[in-house]
């Protein structure tokens, strides 16, 4: 006759051994926990340390074809399938590099604006590749910064428009991401100042030239304040706020009945020196135009004398290299330092590299080592 009681216990182990290592396979590493990014005055801390950004804006992941997916859709587009390997490969590589922070960007179709042309549009899978996307980069020591409204229409600003932005993707979004750890802020929207796409005047919202670029600039940040509430409603304890196209139009235009210096829990803002011909490029511009670095210690300087202590966060700098730009990689390198060297003079949050070199050594190197 079996003993059973003894085959039991000859084969338990073995069983045990087998469902954890089954269990080992279908259960991804549990996400690090990242503390709280809180604001300091004009510095962010994580529980009592300062926290100075070291971040890049990952667009797509380094092995993509960009012919055909030149960004991150989180697996909403054919062309462009998710590819989490690739994005644990890329975050063990970031961190190597020293990065601290990437900022990502939320294309209003894929989390949601799709329902404008199919109701029954599913965002539940591209919220849930966020989701893996956030775990990814916490488990390697970096925080996410998502940028909300990517590829918003340019002309739907207006108050008849708020409910839809905030019900087909805004509130999906956030909703989803309340309270989680290892986001270190809402983007609520990428340049509202630049506004271009509706006339080429208004490339900056303060041309006073141009009596449209004052209305452009009324309406857009009434927008923006509208976000800012909805977002800081669903998920209170998180930071929040704009990057604009030029620091000064946090203040600016001067009689503008909404400075968005007074909505926002930081600064954040975009620098780009003398190119690409179509970004907002400060030594072309007629309130800056001293060029690289002046123009960056001026736009500094200028939101600190605002005196609201308020952190600085430069969410996008960087300097275009190769056949068609006017920087080697010698003085990408150069320049790059500079924009660190400066970013700390001026008692800044930190930076965020955009990446015109796709090959992140390039990038980065040893910047942040």
């Amino acid at each position: 006759m079996c003993n059973l009681s003894a085959l039991f216990r000859l084969v338990y182990p073995l069983l045990c051994l087998i469902v954890a290592g089954c269990a080992s396979l279908q259960s991804p590493q549990s996400p690090a926990s990242l503390s709280p990014v809180a604001v300091d005055g004009i510095q962010l801390r994580t529980g009592t340390k300062v926290f100075e950004v070291r971040g890049t804006n990952y667009v797509h992941t380094f092995d993509a074809d960009l012919t055909t997916c030149p960004e991150i859709q989180f697996g909403a587009d054919g062309n462009c399938p998710w590819n989490l390997a690739s994005i644990v490969t890329d975050m063990e590589h970031l961190q190597g590099l020293g990065i601290n922070t990437v900022r990502i960007f939320l294309n209003y179709y894929a989390f949601g604006g799709a329902r404008e042309v199919d109701p029954n549009y599913d965002l539940s899978l591209p919220l849930a590749h966020l989701d893996d996307f956030i775990d990814v980069a916490n488990q390697h020591s970096i925080y996410v910064m998502p940028v909300l409204l990517v590829k918003y229409p340019q002309d739907r600003f207006g108050p008849d428009h708020y409910e839809t932005a905030l019900d087909r993707h805004v509130r999906p979004v956030v909703e989803y991401l309340a309270g989680r750890d290892g986001i270190l802020a809402w983007d609520v929207f990428n340049e509202p100042d630049l506004g271009g796409p509706i006339d080429p005047r208004c490339w900056d919202w303060d041309n006073g030239d141009f009596p449209l670029c004052f209305e452009l600039a009324q309406e857009r940040s009434r927008f923006v304040v509208a976000l800012y509430d909805e977002v800081k409603r669903l998920d209170p304890e998180r930071l929040v706020t704009v990057s604009m196209g030029f620091g000064k139009n946090y203040f600016k235009p001067d009689t503008a009945d909404i400075h968005l210096a007074d909505v926002v829990d930081l600064y954040a803002y975009h620098y780009y020196d003398d190119e690409p011909f179509d970004s907002g490029r400060y030594r072309a511009h007629w309130y800056y135009g001293e060029g690289f670095p002046a123009d960056l210690h001026r736009a500094n300087a200028e939101l600190h004398a605002l005196g609201l202590d308020k952190p600085i966060l430069i969410t996008e700098i960087g300097f275009p290299t190769g056949p068609d730009a006017t920087r080697t990689t010698e003085e990408l390198e150069r320049d790059l330092q500079v924009a660190v060297n400066v970013a700390r003079d001026d008692s800044t949050a930190g930076i965020m590299l955009w990446p015109f070199q796709p090959d992140p050594d390039e990038l980065i190197g040893d910047l942040f080592q």
